[in-house]
């Protein structure tokens, strides 16, 4: 059963649990990765509102106001979708659109009794009608300015001195509060197109350095980003801990890493975290995807330069890929899509490894590095219940030419 969340991106933290929620019940779940995009992206979008046979609206204050999810959501409504509202974050009744205060599901704070709401809700909606013979005018897509930002950046070529002034206009926008989470994306997506000049490489380099930056999620003061990605490492009222987990309640003082404590001491991390609202940088790190000032960008682009490969045949941009897909698989406890990823051996010997313990923790992807003898990725597994969390190194192996996650047992002992 195919169900399309539309969503706000802010809301993007709440949404991961609620799609593991709807997955749980063994339902296919889609929802819209990027925040922006050409004229290719929205017809993906609609294609996926056609094709579901339930439609989630997730509210929230910027749900209710977004252009996408609006125009979404009266899609949905002409295609005679089922459609289930679930409140995410609270908002005034009067202030959610017509059709959506009927059957609301309250899932802005997870529990036992909102999951089973949203089960009885999802249970009790309607068979999804067959779609029209004739189907309704497709919406436009939505107007915004980071459309113009986002065909500038997919262009085929970009001119040195439009590389400059692109990324000097992304960054006066990325001192707005509203957008700052787009334009971060933007910023990301840059990074990864080929032929930047090495000043703009540099300069992106700088700006999307490790370090505190403001929670894109605006659920905390600050988010730990660590060069690639936003980990689960937060700051809330001076207090460093794992969002996965509760606050603590006691600043106890920095831990050494591994001790389960109620504050997470990430690596590379300043002890004393500083407010959202002056944004402290981490010394800046070598990453594996980065030499002689070129990136391969975490999601998979690759901008000019050398890779340089461990000594595996396989492709290191193919391993960032499988080890994405394994944390996702890991977070959302699909157990058939975790085995895709894990080599054969591992799946002989070890699979009650893989159960034992990833049913019971929320996993961040940090870095993967096959440029080593034994290639591996690192991630941070915080247990969903109480504040304790492990770094563990997993290992990684070339299998008939594909990476594949193997040898859980030495990640699990250390080895």
């Amino acid at each position: 059963m195919h169900v399309f969340i539309s969503y706000a991106r802010r809301d993007q933290a709440s949404i991961s649990q609620l799609r593991a929620d709807f997955e749980r019940l063994g339902h296919h779940v889609w929802f819209d990765r990027e925040s922006h995009g050409g004229q290719d992206w929205w017809d993906d979008v609609l294609g996926h509102v056609r094709g579901c046979v339930v439609f989630v609206f997730a509210i929230s204050p910027d749900s209710i106001r977004s252009k996408a999810c609006l125009a979404e959501l009266r899609y949905a409504e002409a295609l005679r979708r089922p459609i289930l509202p679930v409140v995410v974050r609270h908002v005034p009744k009067a202030d959610i659109p017509d059709g959506l205060t009927a059957g609301l599901v309250d899932y802005a704070d997870r529990s036992a009794e909102s999951a089973i709401a949203l089960l009885k809700a999802f249970n009790a909606l309607p068979m999804a009608k067959p779609l029209p013979q004739r189907l309704p005018a497709e919406p436009e897509i939505p107007t915004s300015y980071l459309n113009a930002y986002l065909d500038r950046i997919d262009a085929d070529e970009i001119a040195d001195e439009d590389q400059a002034e692109l990324l000097g206009a992304l960054k006066v926008r990325l001192s707005d509060e509203q957008e700052r989470a787009d334009v971060w994306e933007l910023l990301v997506r840059l990074r990864g197109r080929p032929g930047l000049t090495s000043q703009v490489a540099e300069d992106i380099e700088q700006i999307l350095a490790p370090g505190w930056q403001p929670d894109p999620h605006e659920r905390f003061e600050a988010r730990y980003w660590d060069g690639q990605v936003w980990t689960t490492l937060v700051v809330q009222n001076g207090q460093e801990f794992n969002d996965r987990s509760k606050p603590p309640q006691v600043n106890t003082g920095p831990r050494q890493r591994g001790e389960k404590t109620d504050e997470l001491v990430m690596p590379g991390a300043p002890s004393q975290p500083a407010p959202a609202a002056v944004a402290v940088k981490a010394k800046r790190r070598v990453l594996p995807w980065i030499v002689a000032g070129a990136v391969v960008a975490a999601a998979g682009g690759v901008t000019g330069g050398l890779l340089m490969f461990g000594s595996s045949s396989a492709d290191p941009e193919a391993a960032t890929r499988i080890a994405r897909n394994f944390v996702d698989a890991v977070n959302t406890r699909d157990d058939k899509a975790m085995q895709r990823y894990v080599c054969a051996r591992d799946l002989k010997e070890n699979s009650h490894l893989y159960g034992a313990f990833f049913d019971t923790a929320n996993v961040t992807l940090e870095s993967v590095d096959v440029d080593r003898d034994d290639p591996r990725f690192t991630i941070l597994a915080a247990r969903t219940t109480g504040n304790s969390s492990v770094t563990l190194s997993i290992p990684l192996a070339d299998e008939n030419g594909e990476w594949r996650v193997c040898d859980i047992s030495k990640a699990l002992s250390g080895r």
